[in-house]
């Protein structure tokens, strides 16, 4: 059983997208004992989404499965597996996370979003010129998004989005390519 002083996280909880556009229903918020991989012989991140998992403990909630999301302070997680144990639920997760980034679309304001762009995947396109992959998550977008023309202010650079990596969509994250 998890002691109440173990809970030291609080966690928004969302379902997965449905509809269209898509929305992610916010379930409620929950205290949570959120523990990282640790550092040593931990493969360096390749994309948004962490290459080691995430252990959260919690009190037990019903309707809670694979592929709900929490929302932290400073990072998203996919639930990958749940274990139900008396008084506590051990949940292994895929943490979400990047740089803060500033997304203008076409029309509207510009907002606040985390996106994971690696300077090994810059590529040259048709005419000569730079592209990159960004991964960004998706509930963090405002819809419309993704559309070629959209800015993406990252590290200092602004970028334009030339469209979507075909296959890039698991329903959470979107790898969109930028110019």
């Amino acid at each position: 059983m998890i002691r109440g002083g173990e809970l030291n996280s609080r966690l928004d909880w969302l379902s997965p997208a449905d509809g269209s556009p898509p929305s992610w229903q916010l379930n409620g918020r929950l205290w949570a004992k959120v523990v990282e991989p640790k550092s040593a012989g931990r493969e360096g991140q390749s994309s948004i989404m962490a290459s080691s998992s995430t252990f959260i403990s919690i009190r037990p909630r019903t309707g809670l499965l694979a592929g709900h999301l929490f929302r932290g302070k400073t990072a998203w997680w996919i639930i990958e597996d749940i274990a139900e144990l008396p008084g506590e639920s051990q949940i292994t997760a895929r943490k979400l996370s990047g740089n803060e980034a500033l997304y203008t679309p076409k029309q509207g304001e510009p907002y606040s979003v985390t996106a994971w762009l690696s300077n090994e995947n810059a590529l040259v396109g048709a005419r000569n010129e730079v592209r990159y992959q960004v991964d960004l998550i998706k509930p963090e977008l405002k819809w419309p998004f993704a559309r070629i023309g959209d800015q993406l202010s990252l590290r200092g650079k602004s970028f334009k989005i030339d469209g979507v990596v075909e296959g890039s969509d698991n329903g959470t994250t979107i790898r969109v390519m930028v110019i």
